[in-house]
């Protein structure tokens, strides 16, 4: 199966379709990506963009409407694309513009003492309007969480999540455990994605592994879930060698 996060990049101009004739078949790809445009234009015509930013407009490509979002196996999340949340809500997770002032969310370190240490933020979205989670608050089912992290002096970066279940959950790479290359914007960088939580238990535990150089952190998925909870991710016995890890707690209520 085509994933539908690399027809969507396709057809932003992200990446070159003919990368992917060996893979997918040129025939079945084309036919994909035909069947993806068609939707978008679908979406566009019930819901016109003239007023729009540019940047609205290039996510906005992506919408398929809010009954697009799927629900991962296993996973404690729904994915909802940046224009579907736009769409449904007039917000998307990138273009929020009524956000909390961001203050200390109190990331919790698994190891390392770098002094420009990466973090990762949540921010739980209403409409238009965000406000920033601190590590160790409530969430409920059903809540829209927006995913951002801050690089400081890493390169390449995993973000993933553990739920009460012992279900993961990874966010970034979507794809992959191969650690992806960090954005360095200066800024925090939001996910393309937010999550709207499951009926989990107990938590919610959001890992952002960094390192300078690549690595790969597929083992994570070979721990018998029995094992997880939120002082096993703390001690950090899972991270690759050089790396660092900064975790996220949210209380299920």
């Amino acid at each position: 199966m085509i994933p539908e996060l690399l027809l969507e990049e396709i057809l932003l101009g992200e990446k070159d379709e003919r990368d992917y004739y060996d893979k997918y078949g040129r025939a079945e790809l084309q036919a994909a990506l035909a069947s993806l445009r068609k939707s978008n234009e679908e979406i566009f015509d019930m819901y016109p963009l003239d007023k729009a930013s540019d940047d609205f407009s290039r996510k906005a490509i992506e919408a398929k409407n809010c009954k697009s979002s799927r629900r991962p196996k296993s996973n404690s999340v729904w994915r909802f694309s940046a224009a579907a949340a736009l769409i449904c809500a007039l917000a998307g997770p990138l273009l929020i513009k009524n956000i909390s002032p961001v203050q200390d969310t109190m990331n919790e370190r698994v190891k390392g003492n770098g002094v420009n240490h990466h973090q990762i933020r949540l921010y739980r979205q209403s409409g238009n309007d965000a406000s920033i989670l601190k590590n160790g608050d409530s969430a409920s089912e059903n809540d829209l969480i927006q995913i951002t992290y801050i690089p400081g002096e890493y390169n390449y970066g995993v973000i993933f999540s553990v739920d009460g279940n012992g279900n993961i959950t990874r966010h970034f790479p979507e794809d992959s455990w191969s650690a992806a290359k960090l954005e360095k914007t200066g800024e925090e960088v939001p996910l393309p994605f937010s999550y709207s939580l499951d009926n989990a238990p107990d938590y919610e535990c959001f890992v952002f592994v960094a390192s300078k150089k690549a690595f790969d952190l597929s083992k994570v998925e070979k721990i018998s879930r029995k094992l997880y909870s939120v002082d096993f991710l703390k001690k950090g016995s899972y991270l690759p060698k050089n790396c660092d890890g900064s975790i996220f707690v949210l209380d299920k209520k």
